[in-house]
């Protein structure tokens, strides 16, 4: 079943074209890896998906219905209604610092849906648990680790009960070690099927957990296949640049971490 159709989308910003005729599909149980420079237009891409941010042509379909058609919109209502079938989690957690753990869960489905508080209070509790932070339900933002509150982003994204997530590089602002908390959190996820669309610099979560990549490079959509084609038979020229470098870099990570540990 298909969840998400693409088609020539295009977004610019003044004289410089970020999106450049991006086509794909998104099927229900997809974990699609979206991957490339920074700049490349990844992040401007999930945006448009959610309507955080305006596309100027193209299609995008969410469950067959339009969020874009021709580059012409649907009244705000359908555009909610479209939206909130889908969560996003973002590279810097966005959580309100004034509220609990519990609060931030709550927040949307009290105000968006009006649901009842012991409906809410039930599934806050169970996303918790799914993210392994149950005990720190009541806790403030400020007490929690980076990892902590990039886990509490994605319960809270759970919480609206969508039909896919999208992750805005959910780890790049959290060490290695936090970043191994939120990738186990995000894999269970895929192994429930969740439908998912993951714009990431890291590559073992994009080669074990993806059925699907998307290597984008200055706006355009350059090379697309599964983890085996793109990553041990890439055909494009600057996906093999992109891939020795990244590759190489995260080695290097890997080995001085290892070096620390020895001799801590």
């Amino acid at each position: 079943m298909e969840i998400i159709r693409v088609d020539k989308l295009n977004k610019s910003f003044g004289d410089h074209h970020v999106l450049n005729d991006i086509s794909f599909t998104v099927n229900k149980g997809d974990v699609v890896a979206i991957i490339g420079s920074s700049g490349s237009g990844k992040s401007t891409l999930l945006r448009c998906l959610i309507d955080l941010e305006k596309a100027d042509s193209g299609d995008v379909f969410m469950e067959g219905k339009p969020l874009i058609k021709s580059g012409v919109y649907p009244s705000m209502q359908e555009i909610r209604e479209i939206i909130m079938r889908m969560g996003m989690v973002f590279q810097h957690f966005n959580l309100f610092p004034h509220l609990t753990v519990r609060q931030n869960l709550e927040l949307a489905p009290k105000v968006v849906k009006k649901e009842e508080p012991l409906q809410m209070n039930k599934r806050c509790e169970t996303y918790l648990e799914k993210v392994g932070l149950l005990e720190r339900i009541d806790a403030m933002p400020s007490t929690l680790s980076g990892g902590e509150k990039q886990r509490v982003a994605i319960a809270r994204a759970l919480m609206m009960n969508p039909d896919i997530l999208l992750f805005d590089e959910p780890t790049s602002a959290l060490d290695p070690e936090l970043t191994g908390e939120v990738l186990n959190v995000m894999q269970s996820l895929a192994n429930e099927h969740m439908t998912m669309v993951v714009v990431t610099h890291e590559m073992n979560f994009a080669r074990k957990v993806a059925n699907k990549i998307l290597f984008m490079d200055a706006g355009k959509i350059l090379e697309e296949g599964t983890p085996e084609d793109i990553f041990n038979n890439p055909r494009e020229q600057r996906t093999q640049a992109f891939l020795s470098t990244v590759l190489r870099e995260q080695s290097k990570k890997v080995k001085k971490k290892y070096r620390l540990k020895k001799y801590l």
